[in-house]
């Protein structure tokens, strides 16, 4: 894939517009989806993690996942350090039960394999550098993702509060789930372009490397120029790709809430369609590319990531007899282990 989303913390001057951007570099090595990107490795060798995602996602889906530090893959460019093996393991499963087993139950067959990711390298800590800290970039054709150590998965047990557990899912979701259908997205993208009428919605409201600075200097919100969020003003493909992977992560409420604020303004003024209407023709648009292209309905995609991901909001505070049944099945998971029976068969998480 050569449009990869790269997440970023912004320099001082602009951790005022949320802390947490994004950006994306263009690579020049692309990554052929037909091509075994992994060398036959010694079993013997391997840790019991190693041999799940051997045998599990290299097997299924021709997915090489690193997670061991290795020079090779790390840029000198920023300080990078390794990857806890927990951890590792906490976010291979998540991304299994929310990514992978997502659109292998909705998706015709042969989709995952052809559109999801084939190189994924893990590091622990943030990409700390002189100017910026990543959370994550695509150097020559593969996908690095930063930060993995800091990666929790809410669970009841450890929290007294509502707002404790929401805090950790937010996280987990927004920060490495939403990314993953970010990239997916760029992969449709480059197989079948989107149709040229999305970016005309938008066309003159583009910003390229002034996506962030210039709605926060204008203090104008992004919404209102039919932007799902700041970055999604960047570019037409960064504009699918961020509304096709907010629109399937954000709860109904979440999403409900950003299109009447999007309906409250239009940018520019004299835009006959305020934020609401341009964001919800390009959802229109998305859809019948998606049936059209690709043969899948993405509301089928969102229905069965939002069972797996969605927790309600409503509830103040934790009970014992309503934890299991008040909360959706992203807390009844446990990705803290390995399949019982990995060796062997690897069972459904379906």
């Amino acid at each position: 894939m050569n449009i990869i989303k790269k997440l970023l913390i912004a320099p001082l001057a602009l951790l005022t517009l949320g802390s947490i951007v994004s950006g994306c570099a263009s690579d020049t090595d692309e990554i052929d989806p037909s091509r075994t990107l992994f060398l036959a490795r010694d079993r013997s060798r391997m840790t019991e993690v190693e041999r799940y995602i051997e045998d599990y996602f290299a097997a299924k889906y021709n997915v090489n996942i690193r997670y061991r530090y290795e020079d090779r893959f790390a840029s000198n460019q920023y300080k990078l350090g390794p990857t806890d093996e927990t951890k590792a393991l906490n976010y291979v499963n998540l991304m299994r039960y929310t990514f992978f087993d997502v659109y292998d139950k909705v998706a015709p067959k042969g989709f995952t394999e052809k559109y999801t990711i084939k190189l994924l390298v893990l590091f622990g800590t943030r990409g700390f550098g002189p100017t910026q800290n990543l959370l994550g970039e695509a150097p020559n054709g593969w996908i690095q993702v930063y930060n993995i150590n800091n990666l929790s998965i809410p669970d009841f047990e450890h929290y007294s509060s509502w707002d404790g557990f929401r805090y950790e899912y937010l996280n987990a979701r927004d920060n490495y789930i939403q990314t993953l259908y970010h990239e997916s997205a760029h992969t449709l993208d480059e197989e079948h372009p989107v149709p040229p009428e999305y970016a005309k919605l938008t066309l003159a409201q583009y910003k390229q490397d002034d996506a962030f600075s210039f709605w926060y200097l204008k203090n104008i919100s992004s919404l209102h120029a039919g932007f799902i969020s700041d970055y999604a003003s960047k570019s037409a493909a960064e504009d699918f790709a961020e509304l096709f992977g907010w629109y399937i992560v954000f709860q109904p409420e979440e999403w409900e809430a950003k299109m009447q604020e999007a309906a409250t303004g239009r940018y520019p003024a004299d835009n006959p369609l305020n934020g609401r209407q341009l964001i919800e023709k390009k959802i229109a648009i998305i859809k019948e590319y998606m049936l059209s292209e690709f043969h899948i309905d993405i509301e089928v995609i969102r229905a069965e990531a939002q069972r797996r991901m969605s927790v309600l909001t409503t509830n103040p505070k934790y009970t014992a007899a309503d934890k299991w049944d008040a909360y959706n099945e992203y807390t009844k998971a446990d990705f803290s282990r390995l399949p019982a029976s990995y060796y062997s068969t690897i069972p459904a998480t379906k």
